[in-house]
C-alpha cells in the first residue's frame, strides 16, 4: 500500500536549510520532513527506527566533534 503524499509551500531559506541538511546526512527530504512532523506531534513511533539511530548517531557525531574542539 503505497503513502499519502502532501503538498507545502515554504520559505526559500527554509529550503536552503532542508536541503542544506539532506545533502550533510544523506537522508531524504521526505524522511526529514516526516520526522520533523513527528517530533513536533510528539508522535515519535511513525518515524522509522533506522532513520531514528542515523539522527542520534548524526547528534553523538555533532557532539564529539565539538568536544574535540575544545
Amino acid at each position: 500500500m503505497s503513502k499519502p503524499q502532501i503538498a507545502i509551500r515554504i520559505p526559500p531559506l527554509l529550503l536552503q536549510e532542508l536541503n542544506r541538511y539532506v545533502n550533510r546526512t544523506g537522508a531524504s527530504k521526505t524522511d526529514v520532513v516526516v520526522s520533523a512532523i513527528a517530533n513536533y506531534l510528539d508522535c515519535l513511533e511513525s518515524v522509522p527506527l533506522t532513520q531514528r539511530i542515523a539522527e542520534l548517531e548524526l547528534k553523538v557525531q555533532k557532539l564529539e566533534d565539538a568536544n574535540a574542539r575544545n
